[in-house]
């Protein structure tokens, strides 16, 4: 193992042991080392942030990290506003790394999250903390589009949804009316949405937080409020 490389991790059955230094993460297995980074119509890697891997394309963090000890924190704080319980059943709409689904499922959900880049889905296969996701009766992982997936889930079938989309600029389908009414059409009664939408336009004059919650309201959502430190919205059904 090269100088400037920290272990960090190791698998849950010893087999792998994770390294990393300033830009990137390895996985040491046997007498085999692997970068934790690939090309797919861009550039996928893991790095470590405070201790907790996070995902990064095209040198851009996935992750909401302002204001939070770890990368992790951000996910307990959205699970915690969606008041999601023991029992309950959760869409996660674009999955990344599965923090958020797994903090979910650790309140005791049965979660279903979807994500659509293989590049995303094989690296989170590779991190030590994104290992509940897979086989694992509770979590269910849907591989594609969810503006597509989700026309086939059954009406009033989740008590809590949470909607981390990519940029506006990437996906902008996953910030149009016609989805929210999906989203809207799938969430129980009472049920709650969160829906990330950061900080596109601050300091230009442009409040993207207030086109999606007129959206949203179009589409039957209320209660509709934004909560700063998540840079998103909550909103009932």
């Amino acid at each position: 193992m090269a100088s400037g490389k920290k272990f960090f991790a190791k698998s849950e059955d010893g087999s792998i042991e994770y390294y990393a230094d300033d830009r990137f993460i390895y996985a040491k297995k046997g007498d085999e080392e692997y970068k934790l980074a690939l090309f797919d119509n861009g550039f996928y890697k893991l790095r470590l942030w405070k201790g907790i891997p996070i995902l990064e394309i095209d040198g851009l963090r996935m992750h909401l990290v302002k204001d939070f000890k770890t990368p992790l924190d951000y996910s307990k704080l959205v699970v915690k506003e969606l008041r999601v319980k023991n029992g309950d059943f959760v869409l996660d709409t674009c999955m990344g790394l599965g923090y958020t689904a797994i903090e979910a499922y650790d309140h005791g959900a049965s979660v279903t999250t979807c994500e659509i880049s293989r590049a995303v889905l094989t690296l989170a296969k590779w991190n030590p903390f994104s290992q509940k996701l897979f086989n694992n009766e509770k979590i269910t992982i849907i591989e594609g589009n969810i503006a597509e997936k989700i026309k086939a889930m059954p009406d009033s079938s989740f008590d809590a949804i949470i909607h981390d989309p990519p940029r506006f600029s990437t996906a902008g389908e996953l910030y149009s009316l016609e989805f929210y009414s999906q989203l809207y059409r799938v969430l129980k009664k009472g049920g709650k949405l969160f829906h990330y939408v950061g900080s596109l336009g601050k300091g230009k004059g442009r409040k993207i937080e207030e086109e999606v919650a007129k959206r949203l309201k179009e589409a039957g959502f209320g209660k509709i409020r934004f909560e700063s430190k998540l840079q998103g919205l909550i909103a009932i059904k």
